[in-house]
């Protein structure tokens, strides 16, 4: 693991858990997204796969790593997106090329903004996606799926 993400927990983006099976010993040591739970469930899913997503809800609730967004992670989400949208300055980077999919990209924001705010690092197979909200959220760290699940 890199020295940036000494210290920090991964926040695993849906696509991670559609892709291929997560073990119980990374779910416990993860914090979870209520947006990925979301995603998850909202797909065209069998009882016992919504069973399963249930009780992880349940578990990282009870632990405090649910991580669900506030009023502030929707708004600077949102200015995110427009910003994207719009293709401003950002902090780090200056002029940042107008996105014109961003709105589609409500979702990852969300889950960019919760890895950010909670000291985490988003494990993803879209770091394309990812990467387009690095300009405006300084530090905010994106790992391969297949670097992070790497043997």
């Amino acid at each position: 693991m890199s020295r940036s993400l000494k210290g920090k927990k991964p926040l695993l983006d849906t696509n991670v858990f559609i892709e291929r099976p997560v073990a119980d010993v990374t779910l416990q040591w993860m914090l979870l997204s209520s947006v990925v739970l979301y995603e998850l469930i909202a797909a065209n899913i069998d009882d016992k796969r919504l069973r399963v997503y249930i009780s992880w809800a349940k578990f990282h609730r009870t632990r405090g790593t649910l991580l669900t967004p506030n009023d502030m992670d929707w708004l600077e989400s949102s200015k995110l997106v427009r910003n994207l949208l719009r293709g401003t300055r950002s902090g780090t980077i200056g002029y940042v090329k107008k996105v014109t999919s961003a709105q589609q990209q409500q979702n990852d924001a969300l889950i960019a903004r919760a890895a950010w705010t909670h000291n985490c690092f988003v494990v993803t197979s879209n770091e394309r996606d990812f990467n387009k909200f690095k300009p405006y959220m300084k530090g905010l760290d994106i790992v391969p799926a297949d670097h992070f699940f790497d043997d």
